[in-house]
């Protein structure tokens, strides 16, 4: 008659992540009753040595997972076992934060960036001011970007413990320009004349020929220019 011991409580370790590689070294602990054995419970992955605590796993395709299971069994007893959760992270897609976009007097703009085959999005502010409504949106709307401002919002694509991909693109609200004014009409005496418009608070100037000669300007972009 043999009254066999209970076995020793499994440990498989904690899951384990990696980006781009389907290799793990196991680390399930060494049995002091009983004996160990690892099995697949799902995904797909090769053990080296089921038998082994520390085994080495192969095989694990890329943007997966497997779970595997390390079994204490001695004699008659229950078994004992835990499992361990092997992820495969796939190098995340290439973030397209769309283009830069310039909106007169229009603080709401909506982004376009791409939708990610692997890992997830998500926007940030890196400089400037603006909310924006839905960070993990990649067609978010993004608000209060002041007038005559511009800020730098940024796409990062994230996966695991994959480099994340990121990149960056500017919004600016331009203000409406100055309201021109190009000074009272001149009558001369010969070919020059001295210009008297307004000098813009916001934008910039620049005098053009509209018609009735071939002349030109000191500086056209002077307002009061000859």
């Amino acid at each position: 008659m043999t009254n066999d011991q209970t076995p020793t409580i499994a440990n498989a370790g904690v899951d384990q992540e990696q980006c781009n590689s389907g290799s793990f070294t196991l680390v399930g602990n060494n049995p002091g009753v009983g004996t160990g054995l690892w099995t697949v419970q799902s995904g797909t992955a090769t053990i080296t040595m089921p038998g082994a605590f520390n085994s080495g796993v192969t095989g694990v395709p890329v943007g997966t997972s497997a779970t595997l299971r390390w079994t204490i069994s001695n004699g008659v007893c229950t078994d004992s076992f835990d499992e361990v959760v092997l992820t495969n992270s796939a190098t995340p897609t290439v973030a397209d934060a769309g283009v830069n976009i310039d909106q007169c007097d229009n603080d709401i703009f909506t982004m376009s960036a791409n939708n990610p085959t692997d890992g997830t999005g998500l926007w940030s502010l890196e400089s400037g001011t603006a909310v924006i409504t839905n960070p993990t949106s990649r067609t978010t709307t993004i608000t209060g970007v002041p007038l005559g401002a511009s800020a730098t919002v940024r796409w990062t694509i994230s996966n695991g413990s994959c480099t994340d991909s990121f990149e960056d693109i500017v919004l600016t609200n331009d203000a409406n320009p100055t309201v021109s004014n190009a000074g009272p009409d001149q009558g001369i005496c010969g070919t020059s004349a001295i210009l008297a418009a307004n000098t813009p608070a916001v934008g910039t100037g620049s005098w053009i020929i509209q018609s009735g000669g071939s002349g030109s300007f000191v500086s056209n972009t002077d307002p009061g220019t000859t």
